[in-house]
């Protein structure tokens, strides 16, 4: 069908969408379908004057049907596919960031920056259009440092902090990755996700004429946000979105606006089918040999630690950088599930290990046992996974556990060199040199994360004396959290073992804390205080 002028749109469909409210997801709830799309081929502008009209037309409590946008809006003479299209905003949108291989400028613009909106274009007099969100310059608004400068070193180096659109403005005018990233990660600390995406909208709407490339800084980052806001979308987020993806094509703006739709369509999709954990059902038939602890001993521990990466690397590159600031403000398996997920997982192998060692009765079957975990350990370490590693050492460090087995001297060595990677002193000084040196894949320890997290965001104000917003505590933030991403990056090549993964069990099997201290004291009984 072709649309050759502002002709009405055919009858709505049967079964529109609506906005029912289902679900409650971490902070708000979202539609039941998925927010109004734009059509994949529509090259003129009476494919968006048509589209804009069916948007006013149509009461806010519907939904408009992908396929029905798709026929109503189709231009049959327009030869480019939706898989030309995709992969021509990929390669002009998508380009690669670049970071600045000379120290970053001072806060001083050139005059050709300051390019003034004509008079025709802005209403000076409106209070919207009145502030530093509406200024090419966001100078007056940022407060910096001014250290010595060390060659490479990025924008935020300076910054020490800003208002709240001083920040959002700078994001736009110099698209330093790592500073655009600490405000995508830890806006939600000093504003709503809401009111960020609103003033990406004005800073758009503003320069649109004036400036356009200001314009379309302004459209990346509430890109960037919206692809980050992962299982928080909620409803008014979606209503945003659709709006500012409606002002994009009525502008003819189809490359952007086809960017955010595919975005806003991929987070929604997202929570709706959203699973945090990973449960493991292997596809043969579990034998009560595989499930014995004898099957342990005919394992060769290289074979188990891999297994146990390939795990434990499934669960951590789930994690968002999100749910992480949220963890450590409140954990809680709604706003972090992946988080807690892997928290959880990391303790169940630890008392599971633990509970390997006690639940067996003989002597010599507790010395082997404890020998084969301890090599397991130390071919975990090799693999860079710090974070099962950590697990077996506090198991086999457990004071129940280390007082019914004996160790020879080269096992006690082991033991010794683990302790001294593992150790607490200097904050973790060795870990943390280990994690550094490390060459990826590598699994990450989160309670070093959170830890350092946990001290920053509890031990320093979220406002300067000044009132403006801490971005120095904002982007230390982001450093702690990015190196989890770093370390999901690359992801371990590993085949996945179905007679390990079912010995394994999803570590479920294991006693608690009391009952481990109840049958230790069972094997080696106390010694009475005379």
């Amino acid at each position: 069908m072709r649309l050759d002028g502002p002709a009405a749109p055919p009858p709505l469909p049967p079964r529109p969408y609506n906005f029912e409210l289902k679900g409650t997801p971490a902070n708000g709830a979202f539609p039941e379908g998925p927010p109004p799309t734009l059509p994949s081929r529509a090259g003129h502008f009476n494919g968006a004057k048509n589209y804009t009209k069916m948007m006013d037309r149509y009461a806010p409590s519907f939904e408009i049907d992908e396929e029905y946008l798709k026929m109503s809006l189709q231009d049959t003479n327009n030869h480019h596919n939706e898989q030309d299209i995709k992969e021509s905003i990929y390669h002009t949108y998508h380009r690669e960031e670049t970071r600045p291989t000379t120290p970053p400028r001072p806060p001083v613009r050139t005059v050709a920056e300051t390019t003034e909106t004509p008079e025709s274009t802005v209403d000076v007099d409106a209070p919207e259009r009145n502030g530093i969100l509406f200024e090419v310059d966001p100078a007056p608004e940022l407060l910096y440092n001014y250290g010595p400068a060390k060659q490479g070193d990025s924008m935020q180096s300076y910054i020490k902090g800003g208002t709240v659109d001083g920040l959002i403005a700078e994001a736009t005018v110099y698209r330093d990755l790592e500073f655009v990233q600490t405000i995508v990660f830890t806006h939600s600390t000093f504003t709503t996700t809401d009111d960020i995406l609103k003033k990406c909208t004005k800073r758009y709407e503003h320069f649109k004429v004036s400036n356009p490339k200001l314009a379309e800084t302004s459209v990346k980052l509430f890109n960037d946000i919206l692809s980050n806001i992962w299982m928080y979308l909620t409803k008014p987020m979606i209503d945003i979105a659709t709006e500012f993806i409606r002002i994009l094509f009525e502008d003819q703006q189809m490359s952007l606006a086809l960017t955010l739709q595919n975005t806003l369509l991929t987070q929604f999709q997202y929570c709706r089918e959203h699973k945090c954990d990973v449960v493991y059902s292997p596809a043969t038939s579990i034998s009560s040999e595989q499930l014995s602890w004898t099957f342990l001993l005919k394992i060769k521990p290289r074979d188990i630690a891999l297994q146990m990466t390939q795990i434990d690397f499934e669960k951590f590159s789930k994690i968002k950088l999100c749910e992480i600031l949220k963890y450590v403000k409140s954990p809680s398996e709604t706003t972090s599930p992946n988080m807690c997920s892997f928290v959880d997982h990391f303790n169940s192998v630890s008392f599971w290990a633990s509970s390997l060692v006690l639940r067996r009765d003989a002597k010599d079957e507790r010395q082997r046992v404890y020998r084969r975990l301890l090599s397991v350990m130390e071919h975990l370490i090799k693999l860079n996974n710090f974070s099962s590693a950590f697990a077996l050492f506090a198991a086999l460090c457990k004071t129940a556990v280390r007082r019914v087995v004996n160790l020879s001297s080269k096992q006690e060595k082991i033991l010794d060199t683990s302790q001294t990677l593992m150790d607490s002193s200097e904050s973790y000084k060795n870990l943390r040199s280990a994690l550094k040196s490390a060459t990826p894949p590598l699994i990450a320890y989160l309670g070093l994360c959170v830890a350092d997290l946990t001290f920053l965001i509890h031990g320093n104000p979220d406002l300067l004396e000044s009132g403006h917003v801490n971005f120095t505590k904002r982007h230390l933030t982001y450093t702690f959290m990015n190196v989890v991403r770093t370390s999901q990056a690359v992801p371990y090549n590993i085949t996945p073992r179905d007679d390990i993964i079912t010995f394994f069990n999803n570590f479920s099997d294991y006693m608690k804390e009391e009952e481990m201290w109840k049958r230790s004291e069972q094997i080696k009984p106390r010694k009475k205080r005379s």
